[in-house]
C-alpha cells in the first residue's frame, strides 16, 4: 500500500513539475490599483495556491484549539473516573479470622 501511495505521490509532483514547465509565459499581475508586475504564469498560480492554502489554515485554527481544549477537558474526565473507580473496586482489608471453637462431645444415648 505504501508503494501504490508513493507511486501516486510522484505522478502527481510530475504532472505539477511538466504544468510548471509548459506555462512559463509572463502574465500581468496588478496587487493595487496601478500597480502591477509582469511575473511567469505558474509563479502567479503557485502565489494563489500558497496564499489560499494559508487563508484556510488560519481559518481551521480556532476549531483545532476548541477540539484541543476538548480533549485535554475529556482525557481529565476519563482519569478522574478511573481514579473513583479504582478506589471502589479495591477490596477491603481482610478481618482476621478466629480460631475455630472445640467441638463438642455428642451426649451418649441410653
Amino acid at each position: 500500500m505504501k508503494s501504490v501511495s508513493l507511486i501516486f505521490k510522484v505522478l502527481i509532483l510530475l504532472i505539477f513539475l511538466i504544468l510548471a514547465v509548459i506555462n512559463t509565459q509572463t502574465v500581468a499581475f496588478n496587487y493595487l490599483p496601478g500597480q502591477g508586475v509582469e511575473w511567469p504564469l505558474i509563479v502567479v498560480l503557485f502565489g494563489a495556491f500558497f496564499t489560499g492554502s494559508l487563508f484556510g489554515v488560519f481559518a481551521l485554527f480556532g476549531r483545532l484549539l476548541r477540539l484541543r481544549s476538548e480533549n485535554s477537558r475529556l482525557r481529565a474526565e476519563v482519569k478522574k473516573a478511573a481514579r473513583l473507580s479504582n478506589t471502589d473496586i479495591a477490596a477491603p482489608a481482610a478481618a482476621p479470622v478466629p480460631p475455630p471453637a472445640a467441638p463438642v462431645p455428642a451426649a451418649k444415648q441410653e
